[in-house]
């Protein structure tokens, strides 16, 4: 790294403790012999080309980099469609409804488990209060509680 930062071998074998000359045998025997900006020049080229173009996530073709902004992952869109149908994200939620766990594939903001739960939070809400209120009664087990009964329940009680 001293030498691509374009310091000479006399100034290398006072870092290293060594001597000129055996800092110099192994540079040459390296291949980093010659002056020290043509190696920074080459450093720097070699650099710029290994960042400018990078492979394709999901073909590996080569893409060329733009100088500014975002790097580019996939060649294409049909290349990042395809990458991200196979390499879907897992999201472990709770179904507001009935407050079972459920996977989501690629989506994280889902609120129900299912077409079900979602018809009946948003239209059985009656139905679901006068059950809820006749276990209450009969002093039974309500087992799931839905989250705007809880939070109508609660509010009643704070008020």
């Amino acid at each position: 790294m001293l030498r691509y930062q374009g310091l000479g071998y006399k100034k290398i074998a006072d870092e290293v403790g060594l001597s000129r000359d055996s800092v110099r045998g192994y540079f040459l025997r390296n291949g980093l012999g010659g002056c020290g900006t043509e190696l920074i020049a080459e450093y720097h080229k070699v650099m710029e080309e290994e960042f400018i173009s990078i492979r394709c996530l999901n073909c590996g073709s080569e893409i060329e980099q733009n100088s500014l902004g975002r790097k580019k992952k996939y060649c294409s869109i049909h290349c990042k469609q395809e990458w991200e149908k196979i390499h879907r994200r897992s999201y472990t939620l709770t179904c507001e409804y009935c407050g079972k766990e459920f996977k989501s594939l690629g989506v994280n903001g889902r609120k129900f488990c299912s077409q079900e739960c979602y018809q009946k939070d948003r239209f059985w809400r009656e139905e679901d209060a006068a059950e809820v209120a006749k276990k209450i009664l009969e002093f039974k087990k309500v087992n799931n509680l839905q989250k705007w009964l809880k939070e109508l329940l609660l509010a009643s009680n704070e008020a």
